[in-house]
């Protein structure tokens, strides 16, 4: 795992944990849900990250296989909009938005992934997010 990759899942994790307190959910990873509501609907958490120095905007991303058995199975995604804080080695975060949307709300066009998963995906600008 390269050292950008250790920040980015540092974040998320951080991510998870803001989505997690404030909407009251349960941790229940698997490869297409990170949380669970209390009466038990599946719940993936995307985050994105605003570059400090820069201002440049991450995108959300999302893979079609993973978004069609949320929405199968009415779920919903919780967004999280964050800056990093503290050092390089991987401090905090600090929130800047965060929504919960569901699933079956998402219009999404995916697109070949040319990445790890076998599933096509989709990356999300956050201001289709955060209107």
């Amino acid at each position: 795992m390269t050292n950008r990759s250790k920040k980015a899942a540092h974040y998320g994790a951080l991510a998870e944990r803001a989505a997690r307190q404030r909407y009251g959910l349960v941790s229940a990873h698997s490869s297409w849900q990170d949380a669970e509501t209390d009466d038990g609907r599946p719940v993936e958490i995307k985050a994105a990250m605003v570059n400090r120095r820069s201002g440049k905007i991450g995108r959300f991303r999302v893979f079609e296989d993973y978004h069609a058995r949320l929405r199968r199975e009415g779920g919903l995604y919780v967004f999280v909009l964050y800056s990093a804080t503290g050092g390089a080695g991987g401090g905090g975060i600090r929130v800047r938005n965060m929504r919960s949307v569901e699933a079956s709300s998402l219009r999404l066009r995916f697109y070949g992934s040319g990445g790890h998963r076998n599933s096509e995906q989709v990356k999300i600008h956050p201001r289709r997010i955060f209107v």
